[in-house]
């Protein structure tokens, strides 16, 4: 039995789970704790869906790209015949890593001792092997997790007992069918790692309260004269939230905006920027004109990686001034909001980290998101409120 102190004590975070009127902050251990971020990787990131990567990136047969996922070496691959396949990066025969970065290929060969495997993650060919007693190639081929698509978006998921990435949606592919995500393609990508807990970076994406002190430089550089107005919460628990405000106080609109809406989305839409998290780790920006998304990976308690997407739909992409366009209006914003948020974002990792750091207030007007996402990280790493650990 745990002792009443652990950090695993369910009646530790009745604070948390209180109505938000009344309700207090997760408390610091769970931002720093090696314990407590451990138990998130077992409980939320091995078992959920995660993005990994988009279609466009591995269009043809033989495509690859290797990335790692919560230090899971990974090759996400298109097989021969079309298949998404994700399969472990790791050599069967010594551990070394069969491939990086992104490429075509038949057959994964290992760069130490050439053992090939087929895309499907057959053992093909073992050099050399043959005086080897019980050996059997069809006992070391890759292991593999499941691969599902939506949107042009490929995810992934440890936990082969897991319900389908369509059921774990929700209606949210009913709810921006209109975007056509599928077919928008990337048109840039950056790549940041910060030095703060995952969590952080979530909470802070999850409300509109920083916008005027975190996004000063932006709102007066973008935005001179604009007024903050309320960000607009929706979503399942569970599931998905969505915060929405109007284009100007969303940040992702040029004022002065040249590239055309999405076409076929309602006029509510072509209004607000949505700002959605799809639990635990895809955030996308939506506003009327394009996609934003961020991957962001955990690399321990305090160190976070993210990923961030731009795509626009290709009739925008084909425009003779698309390049520029972008270039000059809608990227350098996007840019700017990332340093701004990775800053504050590693501040407040650094605020924590002290012993008399101290769990705060939620602002029951502004953070009623944040406060839900601590319920949906309390709930999967201790069972729901009603349930024994």
């Amino acid at each position: 039995m745990k002792a009443e102190n652990s950090i695993f004590s369910p009646g530790q975070y009745d604070r948390t789970r209180a109505p938000i009127e009344e309700a207090y902050s997760l408390p610091p251990d769970v931002y720093t704790s090696r314990e407590w971020y451990d138990r998130e990787i077992e409980t939320i990131f091995r078992k959920k869906w995660l993005q990994a990567t988009r279609e466009e990136e591995i269009p043809n047969p033989g495509d690859y790209i290797r990335i790692d996922i919560v230090g899971e070496p990974l090759i996400i691959l298109r097989d021969l015949n079309g298949t998404i396949r994700a399969l472990s990066a790791s050599c069967r025969h010594r551990g070394s890593e069969l491939v990086a970065g992104k490429g075509n290929c038949k057959l994964l060969k290992c760069p130490y001792h050439a053992w090939s495997y087929t895309l499907e993650g057959e053992l093909k060919a073992a050099p050399s092997m043959e005086d080897a007693k019980g050996f059997d190639k069809s006992d070391y081929s890759l292991p593999s997790i499941r691969a599902e698509t939506w949107g042009g978006f490929v995810f992934i998921n440890f936990d082969q007992s897991a319900i389908s990435l369509i059921e774990s949606l929700g209606d949210l592919p009913e709810r921006f069918e209109r975007y056509d995500l599928k077919n928008m393609k990337v048109t840039k990508k950056w790549e940041n790692r910060f030095n703060a807990n995952w969590k952080i970076w979530v909470e802070n994406s999850r409300e509109g309260y920083h916008v005027r002190t975190v996004h000063r430089e932006s709102l007066d550089t973008y935005y001179p004269g604009a007024t903050n107005s309320k960000f607009f919460a929706k979503g399942m628990d569970g599931v998905y939230e969505i915060n929405s405000s109007d284009n100007e106080n969303g940040l992702y609109v040029p004022r002065n905006k040249t590239l055309p809406f999405v076409e076929g989305i309602s006029d509510e839409d072509k209004e607000h920027t949505h700002f959605l998290i799809y639990y635990p780790h895809l955030l996308m920006n939506i506003p009327p004109d394009r996609i934003t998304f961020h991957q962001y990976f955990p690399e321990g308690p305090d160190w976070t990686r993210i990923v961030t997407w731009c795509c626009f739909p290709q009739s925008t992409i084909d425009r003779d001034d698309f390049e520029a366009e972008a270039e000059d209006k809608y990227y350098p914003p996007m840019e700017l909001f990332i340093e701004e948020d990775k800053g504050i974002c590693e501040l407040v990792q650094r605020g924590i980290m002290g012993r008399m750091a101290k769990s705060g207030r939620y602002c029951p007007t502004e953070e009623q998101t944040v406060h839900k996402f601590a319920g949906y990280v309390l709930d999967q790493v201790l069972g729901p409120a009603s349930q024994p650990v």
